[in-house]
């Protein structure tokens, strides 16, 4: 009897400490943020992209590739200033059926390359921003680290033509 209480006692003990260790899940949202880093992305938390002020909860991520520090802002105008959302009923038409602009609309210049890299980005991926501090999307992190490097490379692509 002596043993099982012992035993019972140290399960009581012991049993908070085993709430600190990370799920699969968490050990891999923790090693996509890490390698975002890594690649110059910046992770922050956010509401959704059309939330409106008080609106909204948390529940995006969003992968912001800041511009280049010394650089520029275009002198072309809205190359810098526009907001691209998906499968929202909010904005304004956009050339891609499941796209809305929201708000800004980019320059005429970058239609193309936008087009090419919301094919590549993940399908999960909810919004596509430029804005005055870099290129960023709103997802809610649901893939692998292969996805860190397909986003860090399209953003990339899209900072060289909106900035060179």
């Amino acid at each position: 009897m002596t043993y099982l209480s012992i035993a019972f006692v140290l399960a009581v003990i012991l049993s908070p400490l085993m709430w600190f260790r990370q799920s699969p899940r968490q050990k891999l949202i923790t090693a996509m943020r890490q390698h975002a880093a890594a690649k110059g992305l910046r992770v922050k938390l956010s509401k959704p992209a059309d939330a409106r002020e008080g609106e909204g909860r948390l529940e995006y991520v969003t992968y912001l590739l800041p511009w280049n520090p010394g650089s520029y802002p275009s002198s072309e105008p809205r190359m810098e200033k526009w907001l691209l959302i998906k499968e929202t009923h909010r904005g304004d038409p956009s050339p891609w059926p499941e796209w809305q602009w929201r708000g800004r609309e980019s320059n005429d210049r970058l239609i193309s390359t936008i087009g090419v890299v919301l094919e590549a980005l993940p399908k999960n991926v909810a919004a596509l921003e430029a804005c005055s501090d870099g290129v960023r999307i709103y997802w809610q992190e649901r893939g692998d680290l292969e996805e860190i490097e397909l986003i860090s490379h399209q953003l990339l692509i899209l900072k060289g033509v909106i900035r060179n």
